[in-house]
């Protein structure tokens, strides 16, 4: 378990180091290096917490997690109140606070996983009924989504949809109650679509790209044109010319400057690197000690996983602009902090599964034990 706790920890920081690297390349668009010296605040301030979190027994959080999930649906409905949230391009999913920005669903990510964990260790017996695996767990999630639906930022919603489905399944729901809520938020998610013109436009937009590419298709095709110019090997560092034309460079689109740069073989090793991180996390996931550290650890590893599939298909036209970010790499302190901090519970995870023996599924209470004693 050394070994893939160690493994892990070196993919975190190699993306990582690409993500400031990538940010100084950026530099001449922004001169100033505001970019770069911000993430770099937040790297140093999250490998602070990653490493408070890896040293911590990741038990505790079984306590804290109905906690949690309270602050994160606090901060959630406060940041769609005028004059307490910031509005952006027409969404309000930030605080700002002395010149930092802060986003509150990249904390009910983890808030939530750490209560989806919670419950389904908590319930194990129970949750192949459709009450326990599906109506009560089910609702925690739809309130938490819906408040995110509504600043609106469909693709973190709509991950963290994904996520819970896996960490639920893995839990002991039955595949076919699961089914249920998946196809009918799929229909919803269809209503809504057809009558949201700016995300159907962004669908129209991914079916025709050529033909809106100077309208609402600029931006996916600056960033196709800039991830397809790299070659083989790419145009080397700071070489780009693409990056004054693809807007959210720094951002959602950073891995379209990466293969410019680097070319092919850099755009392979960064997917590379998700992928053996992603390997790493379900190691530690098997070997947990404990049903919530399999559940934690399982959570984590797709939330990440999951973000930075969603992140590289959008870049490379495989599915509509979502909007999210590349994980260690993208700027962005609020996202980058809370990766960091997953990163070290998924150490913490690990640690416990090196210290204690696998003893196979916990002692699980009797079915009828009410929700309230979660906390």
């Amino acid at each position: 378990m050394k070994a893939i706790t160690t493994l892990l920890v070196v993919c975190v920081l190699a993306l990582l180091a690409l993500g400031i690297v990538m940010l100084y390349s950026l530099s001449p668009v922004d001169a100033s290096g505001r970019l770069v010296n911000r993430q770099l605040i937040a790297a140093a301030l999250g490998l602070a917490l990653a490493t408070g979190m890896a040293a911590l027994d990741h038990r505790m959080f079984r306590r804290l997690s109905p906690w949690f999930l309270v602050a994160a649906a606090v901060m959630l409905v406060l940041v769609l109140i005028p004059h307490l949230g910031v509005r952006v391009n027409g969404a309000r999913r930030w605080f700002r606070l002395a010149g930092f920005q802060f986003q509150p669903s990249d904390f009910a990510k983890l808030a939530l996983i750490v209560f989806v964990a919670h419950y389904g260790s908590y319930y194990q017996r129970a949750m192949a009924s459709f009450r326990h695996g599906i109506l009560t767990p089910g609702a925690v999630i739809g309130l938490t989504m819906l408040l995110i639906f509504l600043e609106p930022d469909w693709g973190t919603a709509l991950l963290l949809a994904a996520v819970s489905s896996v960490m639920l399944l893995v839990a002991g729901v039955r595949w076919h109650y699961l089914a249920v809520p998946v196809v009918l938020g799929g229909i919803g998610v269809g209503v809504l679509l057809w009558h949201n013109p700016v995300r159907f436009d962004r669908y129209y937009s991914w079916r025709h790209l050529e033909e809106t590419k100077d309208a609402v298709g600029y931006q996916a095709w600056q960033a196709q044109i800039a991830l397809g110019s790299g070659g083989l090997t790419g145009k080397g560092l700071n070489q780009s010319t693409q990056k004054r034309l693809v807007p959210e460079k720094q951002t959602d689109f950073i891995f379209a400057i990466i293969g410019e740069e680097f070319g092919y073989a850099g755009a392979v090793a960064v997917i590379a690197t998700f992928s053996l991180l992603f390997l790493c996390g379900l190691t530690i996931a098997w070997r947990a000690p404990d049903a919530f550290g399999r559940l934690l650890a399982t959570g984590i590893t797709f939330l990440i996983s999951l973000q930075a599939l969603l992140n590289i298909a959008v870049v490379s036209g495989a599915v509509p602009n979502k909007g999210i970010a590349l994980p260690f790499i993208s700027y962005g302190g609020s996202n980058l902090m809370m990766m960091l901090v997953c990163a070290g519970v998924l150490v913490s995870v690990a640690r416990a599964g090196q210290e204690t023996p696998e003893t196979g599924v916990e002692p699980v209470p009797l079915e009828n034990v009410p929700i309230t004693r979660l906390a």
